[in-house]
């Protein structure tokens, strides 16, 4: 019993042995973890950036396509394009009043930065 006294006393410096080739990595610990978080942080900035260059591209995309659809709203309900249609339907027909198309323009769609103010 004596041999295991001295064992359990000796276990300290066991633990200590144990962990003492580990002491740089206590000290580096601080050094890398910082390193790791800049790099990270340069890595999800660079995705974020491309994210918002990709989103913005998608929405001036969709704008244009938007203002393409106006105009094709507006060339394909004219009065004029319509009157045309009616005519070469009924052959040339005198439109009455009853008959005649009013054209209505629509708003415009507000902007993103004018409803968030609200």
């Amino acid at each position: 019993m004596g041999t295991m006294k001295g064992k359990i006393r000796n276990l300290p410096e066991l633990v200590l042995g144990f962990f003492s080739p580990l002491k740089p990595m206590v000290v580096l610990f601080p050094f890398l973890a910082f390193f790791y978080s800049i790099v990270w942080q340069g890595l999800e900035k660079a995705r974020l950036t491309r994210q918002i260059h990709e989103r913005t591209s998608t929405k001036e995309e969709l704008k244009r396509k938007n203002d393409e659809l106006k105009i094709g709203i507006v060339a394909y309900t004219s009065a004029e394009r319509i009157e045309t249609l009616y005519r070469r339907t009924y052959q040339f027909l005198p439109v009455s009043l009853g008959n005649r198309t009013v054209t209505i323009e629509l708003p415009p769609i507000p902007e993103e930065g004018l409803t968030q103010k609200k």
